[in-house]
């Protein structure tokens, strides 16, 4: 995997992902699809990337993927969301999703309340 895509994952997760190395090396196509990809999130265009992180974190949460929340809700934070807009799209995961929904947003919330967006996902 080409350093600078290592670099990129290390800084948003803390580490590159094992399957994403063999992944990229066995596909060298992988790591032009995840540049398009990743600047189709990370980049402001129509809509901010904090709100594009934000319906990624509503769709991990659908998914009952708390990784997936705690991830999606860091990343929205770090490109400006603010704590009311978090727990707005939290109140509507609750209503489109129910207990099971908000259920995944515990990890997210408490790291929200304690402000310590550190961590390993």
């Amino acid at each position: 995997m080409p350093k600078k895509l290592s670099d990129k994952f290390k800084n948003k997760m803390g580490f590159t992902p094992v399957i994403l190395n063999l992944a990229s090396e066995m596909d060298p196509k992988l790591v032009a699809f995840y540049e398009f990809c990743d600047s189709a999130i990370q980049d402001d265009s129509a809509l901010p990337s904090k709100h594009k992180l934000l319906l990624i974190m509503a769709m991990g949460a659908q998914r009952h993927c708390k990784e997936c929340v705690v991830s999606a809700m860091r990343g929205a934070y770090k490109k400006g969301a603010t704590e009311a807009e978090i727990l707005d799209a939290v109140r509507c995961i609750a209503v489109a999703g129910g207990a099971p929904a908000i259920a995944a947003c515990k990890d997210a919330l408490q790291m929200l309340k304690n402000r310590e967006f550190v961590g390993t996902c």
